[in-house]
């Protein structure tokens, strides 16, 4: 008598499956705002500083920002974990979604590099806190015998975050060469505040 193979996904219920989706797609948005952040650095570092820098100014400025994005990044990660033991997963997941969403909309409206790296800064709080959070709330929730795929699933699926940051920039830069915008790296942080309507989702439907 052959035996049933065993699959991971039978031991899923439907409100798993949601919980999978909403935490793999908060870590995606994560990876295509740090990705649209390192495509569009040296053009906003060019625009955003004084006069006419030189090169070796524009790669410093984008280096402080990067150390400003990732210590709001750990930093985020520490608090909003903490948070989410005290506040519930779900609320603080709803914060760290909006926060991330709506400051990488605001670095669209930079006007000198340390507005830009104050905004970075706390889109690294929601970035850091949100995986954080996401990771746990997954961990929390999924059957023991599936956990793992479902955690590696998650990390797997930031990939296409990486690859939509990419197809991204490659729009809109064309478009920029083509004069439909007036500058590349501006529009690139608008649609990263698209996540903020996953909040909306999580709030309807996600339980503590």
């Amino acid at each position: 008598m052959a035996t049933e193979r065993y699959h991971w996904t039978r031991e899923l219920n439907g409100y798993h499956w949601f919980v999978l989706v909403v935490a793999a797609l908060g870590w995606l948005f994560d990876c295509l705002d740090q990705q649209l952040f390192i495509l569009a650095r040296q053009p906003a570092m060019a625009e955003l500083l004084a006069g006419t820098p030189t090169q070796a100014r524009i790669d410093q400025a984008g280096a402080y920002a990067t150390a400003i994005f990732l210590m709001g990044w750990a930093i985020g990660g520490l608090v909003f974990g903490v948070m989410g033991d005290r506040w519930g997963r779900a609320k603080t997941m709803i914060v760290t979604i909006l926060m991330y969403s709506i400051f990488t909309g605001l670095s669209a409206l930079s006007v000198g590099v340390w507005d830009f790296a104050l905004y970075r800064f706390l889109t690294g709080l929601g970035v850091g806190g949100e995986f954080a959070v996401g990771v746990a709330l997954v961990a929390e929730v999924m059957p023991d015998r599936a956990r793992p795929y479902c955690l590696g699933v998650l990390q797997a699926l930031s990939a296409i975050g990486n690859i939509s940051a990419a197809l991204i920039g490659m729009t809109i830069g064309t478009m920029a060469e083509r004069g439909l915008v007036d500058s590349a790296w501006r529009p690139m942080f608008v649609v990263g505040a698209i996540p903020a309507l996953l909040a909306l989702v999580v709030r309807a439907r996600l339980r503590e």
